[in-house]
């Protein structure tokens, strides 16, 4: 029995005319194919953003996704398609908003809100709830590690620096804040956004003060690697996640 979302969740009416069919595979936490009278369609849940494999909470999203829908009529509300030729769409399960529930119990984090979603800005505010909750993805013991008590913050003032996004890579920047009264070592720690493409992963014996900081520019002129030459922050809305060496969501930060 899929676990039910939470009562804290204003969920939108269903609309009429939407493509109906049978959702047959579960290919991971955001996307699946239907089946319907026209043949099938590959879908990609918009507007949201599940673990990608090999990555903590992927099998927990994958089986979520599959137990509200496997075998279901589903409803198919486009909203577009993605660069491989899937089907961008809200997916409804008789009266449920299924990208909604998969944000409200912590099985995947929301985008930063488009014109083309109406509920961009309800999956937004439902993922705060969620991580202030701890749900899902969010506990601090997701991925099997332990709390600390240090307290870690992340600063994004810096991502959107003066001039070309290409010429000023190390004046663009995230800084992780310590809070905290005790140092933390955070080698191996992933700096990522909330797509599946940037991961900047802290050098070995790196550790953070206490009541330090440390800036991580796009540059990776500072204890990182992984950067690819080209922005990581967009100007129009982002989400910065500062994950554990296990993989556990230890800060995040919207803007």
């Amino acid at each position: 029995m899929a676990e039910a979302p939470p009562t804290d969740v204003n969920a939108p009416e269903r609309p009429e005319g939407l493509i109906t069919g049978t959702a047959r595979t579960v290919i991971d936490g955001d996307s699946l194919e239907v089946a319907s009278t026209d043949g099938t369609i590959d879908v990609r849940l918009v507007g949201v953003n599940a673990n990608e494999r090999g990555e903590c909470f992927y099998d927990e999203a994958r089986d979520y996704l599959t137990s509200l829908v496997e075998g279901r009529q589903v409803g198919i509300e486009r909203a577009g398609a993605d660069q491989f030729g899937r089907v961008l769409a809200n997916i409804w399960v008789d009266d449920q908003l299924v990208n909604l529930s998969m944000v409200a119990t912590g099985h995947a984090i929301a985008q930063t809100p488009h014109e083309d979603n109406p509920y961009g800005r309800l999956l937004v505010a439902t993922e705060q709830t969620a991580w202030e909750s701890k749900r899902g993805l969010w506990s601090r013991s997701a991925c099997g590690s332990e709390d600390t008590g240090v307290t870690i913050s992340l600063d994004v003032t810096g991502v959107n620096p003066a001039g070309p996004d290409g010429d000023v890579l190390a004046d663009e920047k995230v800084t992780i804040v310590n809070e905290g009264t005790g140092m933390q070592e955070v080698t191996g720690w992933v700096l990522r956004d909330e797509s599946s493409r940037n991961r900047l992963t802290i050098e070995p014996t790196t550790i953070l003060a206490a009541d330090g900081s440390l800036e991580i520019d796009s540059a990776c002129t500072g204890p990182v690697f992984g950067c690819t030459g080209t922005p990581i922050w967009n100007n129009d809305g982002d989400m910065a996640l500062l994950l554990d060496s296990n993989g556990t969501v230890v800060a995040r930060a919207r803007y």
